[in-house]
């Protein structure tokens, strides 16, 4: 990948969540590990349902994200545009897809394939180490939420 699409993608990266604490270095090198790749309009990008083995940056298009619930229905819908962001859990572990995202228009996204982030943590744990305090907060913030859930109900 060309110093510029790496600077592209390393600059997608700065904006997930989940990266926000890594130095530029470690986006870049994060950067030069995805895939560019390009969605005609009504492609599939990925389906509901199907393991999560890889993490997606749209950098120009827009997509649909769906959810079907029984009897392949649909129940919700929401619109993402460059800089949208999904399946960054699946290079953590294995979950399922919770939607289907679908191409709106012609949409060009950064792919990280599990493998190569985890190759990647092994190569430099000092990534890992960055991505530990974000996962806190992630999971403070969902159990503070559980918590007032709880409370309000009861």
């Amino acid at each position: 990948m060309a110093d510029v699409e790496v600077e592209a993608v390393a600059e997608a990266i700065a904006r997930v969540p989940l990266f926000r604490g890594l130095s530029q270095d470690h986006r870049e090198d994060i950067a030069r590990h995805s895939t560019r790749r390009a969605y005609p309009a009504g492609a599939t990008i990925v389906k509901q349902g199907d393991t999560s083995m890889s993490f997606y940056m749209v950098l120009a298009g827009k997509v649909r994200f769906v959810r079907e619930g029984d009897g392949n229905v649909q129940v919700d819908a929401i619109e993402g545009g460059p800089g949208t962001f999904f399946g960054e859990l699946g290079l953590i572990d294995d979950t399922e897809r919770e939607r289907t995202v679908i191409a709106d228009e012609p949409t060009e996204c950064a792919l990280l394939v599990k493998a190569d982030f985890q190759r990647e943590l092994r190569e430099d744990p000092e990534i890992a180490l960055a991505l530990l305090p974000i996962l806190n907060s992630r999971i403070r913030r969902l159990e503070e939420e559980l918590a007032r859930a709880l409370t309000s109900a009861g």
